[in-house]
């Protein structure tokens, strides 16, 4: 492991510095070949100004009268003594292109591209290349005098002596970089051997101290940073050595204190299942008189809904039967007036039968979870409860969708909504609300079904909203609250109905929101 990780360093180092040399050579290369092509192409500027200037001020006088024999002689001449010149042409503003190479000269009727694509009010030159190789420097010279123009000067110089000497530079730079990559590479073996050496020598012993060898020492001695690295490397062993002896004297210590308290805990253990076993039963013993007691607070609440249920049926009842005496009284009881009288008994009859049968259906005991609507079960609620609130000038206001079903106890849901029927009626009637109301809203939501009874009775204080589901907690006076019915509440909701209840304060009264997923 030492070793190869040795390689692993030692490569990387000597790469690096290998690759930081030969960037920096690349660099100044790339910097050097432009800068020297750069003035290769003044060298050959200045040569096109020079002879430029020298054909038009000895042709000068044969321009102006033009006198194209000696411009054609001329030029013919001044090709023979520059062998460097491919042609020189003359192309007037007005007139055929004179041509003059090494052949010979012409005219040429028609110009060519290459020489109008250059004839402008500035000297123009450019590079003719084929393929990395210059073919030849296009010269392009206006001629002028005493500021009228007559024409341009065209001259092609032969480009070898730039090539070779680009060839040259290439080969010399090659020659050079092999050179020095031959030097960067013994002198970077060294460096990193001289500074991966020490590092593998440290790393080595690092692993003989993971694998719990910890008499090895490092003997490296240098006065840079690996010395003090070896320094602190010596100083670490030892002290995780002496860390090694605190330990297992600690452990020593605390197997003991261990076999003490393993023994205690056996004997902890011993009575724990049967105390967590009488808690338990404990637990649900209290949950059990918690869901009677609220059971028996409901049905006292129905039983004074079916009081005043029964109240005007009683009355109207009792009214029959004084008719009915009246007129056997005064002798005009007939037919009619018996049949008459006897509908109208037996229909308030079974109105208060059927009182009875809803309020039979509420508290009856459901074993298994039934599918009911809910909008049938609110309003059968609100019609049970609907002698009170119309008793103390409540208006109740149901908004349901006809199409919500769920799957649940119905009875003990009943439960629920008269609990929160019956905590905003209460709190209606103790802050003396001067137009009392209820609102009961039921919806389809992305999740299941949503439930709101909202009342106008000012809110819930901060304060208390995080006490109002705790058991025996109330807000009424002594003798009128239970302090259970909306923990019972959310218990029914939450444990057996796989929903949620929570309340808000909105800007008038507050809300309770029932949310119920569909399974």
């Amino acid at each position: 492991m030492p070793v190869k990780i040795r390689s692993r360093i030692f490569l990387r180092v000597f790469i690096l510095f290998a690759s930081l040399v030969l960037v920096i050579m690349a660099f100044f290369a790339f910097m050097i070949i432009p800068m020297q092509k750069n003035a290769l192409q003044q060298i050959m500027y200045t040569q096109g100004v020079t002879v430029s200037r020298s054909i038009i001020q000895a042709s000068s006088d044969a321009v102006i009268t033009n006198d194209f024999g000696f411009i054609v002689e001329h030029n013919v001449e001044v090709i023979k003594n520059n062998p460097s010149i491919h042609y020189i042409a003359v192309t007037p503003l007005r007139g055929n292109t004179i041509w003059v190479d090494q052949s010979g000269w012409k005219v040429l009727d028609v110009s060519k591209p290459s020489l109008d694509a250059m004839q402008t009010e500035q000297i123009e030159y450019q590079i003719r290349f084929e393929g990395l190789r210059a073919e030849g420097y296009h010269f392009s010279y206006p001629i002028e005098f005493s500021g009228i123009k007559w024409g341009w000067l065209h001259i092609e110089f032969s480009t070898e002596e730039y090539n070779t000497y680009i060839q040259d530079m290439y080969f010399q730079l090659v020659y050079i970089s092999g050179i020095a990559l031959v030097i960067i590479l013994v002198i970077g073996y060294f460096f990193a051997r001289w500074v991966t050496r020490p590092i593998s020598i440290i790393s080595g012993l690092a692993t003989q101290v993971a694998d719990g060898d910890l008499k090895v020492r490092s003997v490296i001695m240098r006065h840079d940073e690996i010395g003090v690295l070896s320094n602190r490397f010596n100083q670490m062993v030892e002290s995780l050595q002496q860390s090694k002896q605190t330990q297992e004297n600690y452990n020593q210590q605390l197997e003991q204190e261990v076999n003490k308290r393993t023994l205690a805990l056996d004997a902890l253990n011993q009575n724990l299942d049967r105390k967590v076993k009488e808690e338990v039963a404990q637990r649900q013993e209290q949950e059990r008189l918690l869901i009677h007691q609220s059971r028996l607070a409901a049905m006292g609440e129905m039983i004074g809904a079916i009081a005043h249920q029964w109240r005007q049926p009683l009355n109207a009842l009792s009214l029959v039967l004084q008719s009915q005496q009246l007129n056997y009284q005064m002798g005009t009881l007939n037919d009619e007036t018996m049949a008459r009288s006897m509908e109208k008994a037996e229909r308030l009859i079974g109105k208060m039968s059927t009182t009875i049968d809803d309020f039979r259906n509420f508290f009856k005991p459901n074993k298994h979870a039934e599918k009911f609507n809910v909008a049938t079960l609110i309003n059968t609620t609100v019609n049970l409860l609907g002698a009170q609130f119309k008793n103390h000038n409540i208006s109740v206001n149901i908004e349901c969708a006809e199409n919500l079903d769920i799957k649940g106890f119905q009875g003990e849901f009943s439960q629920v909504i008269i609990n929160l029927l019956n905590n905003a009626k209460d709190i209606l009637l103790e802050r003396n609300i001067s137009a009392p109301r209820i609102d009961v809203t039921a919806y389809n939501t992305p999740k299941g079904i949503g439930i709101k009874v909202h009342d106008n009775a000012g809110g819930i204080p901060e304060e208390i909203m995080g006490k109002i589901y705790d058991p025996y907690f109330t807000t009424k006076e002594e003798g009128k609250g239970t302090g259970i019915g909306l923990y019972m509440s959310k218990m029914i909701v939450e444990n057996n109905m796989n929903g949620k209840l929570f309340a808000i304060n909105e800007t008038d009264g507050a809300s309770f929101m029932i949310e119920i997923t569909k399974s």
